[in-house]
């Protein structure tokens, strides 16, 4: 019985996080302000394994959909209005390296790296006058764990936990007919969030 080896496999999970918005130059108060989104996600998993006694290291990557989103609003400069601030669902990946110990047919072990996600951020204004641009794809890091163990010897479902932080990026709304016309008003989004998931692989 080896850990030594290439795997691939699926994993469904849930994740719930934390937005963080700031404005930077004007339009309304800098905040920040908060909102919490969440939901589920799914995806496929690769990876390759050197098992070293009972110690296990490896390289491992995640390719999938998450749909972690979520909605908040704040006062708009126009008390007749507000700002929608908002973040979509979109694909996501992670490159992580992984250390752990085997107990024969079970591995607990620990993983860190890499994270992108290409959900986008926005700020938008209900007040009429004001085209919005969302945010770029976030990238940032990921830790975590779990534990993993072989149902026979081509075959091991997990559970993990993982912390993501995806950093921060940048939106803005421009104004199209309230002075200044053609004037950017920026905003930073910063997103993190927690996750369980549940997966299954096999391995060659």
């Amino acid at each position: 019985m080896t850990w030594t080896g290439i795997y691939v496999g699926g994993h469904v999970g849930y994740a719930w996080g934390d937005a963080e918005v700031r404005d930077t130059n004007g339009g309304v108060p800098p905040g920040p302000f908060h909102y919490e989104p969440k939901g589920a996600f799914a995806g496929g998993t690769a990876g390759y394994n050197w098992q070293l006694g009972n110690v296990v290291v490896g390289i491992e990557a995640d390719l999938g959909y998450m749909d972690l989103s979520g909605a908040g609003r704040i006062a708009s400069s126009n008390p007749a209005a507000h700002q929608d601030i908002t973040l979509d669902g979109g694909l996501y990946g992670d490159v992580t390296g992984r250390l752990g110990i085997a107990f024969g047919h079970t591995l607990v072990y620990g993983k860190g790296g890499w994270a992108y996600y290409t959900g986008e951020a926005r700020q938008k204004t209900t007040n009429p006058g004001y085209e919005t641009t969302g945010t770029d794809a976030f990238s940032g890091f990921v830790v975590g764990g779990g534990i993993e163990h072989f149902l026979s010897p081509g075959l091991s479902i997990k559970a993990e936990y993982l912390h993501f932080d995806f950093g921060s990026q940048s939106g803005y709304q421009t104004s199209i007919s309230d002075p200044p016309i053609g004037y950017k008003y920026y905003n930073k989004t910063d997103v993190n969030a927690d996750s369980v998931k549940v997966g299954i692989a096999v391995h060659f």
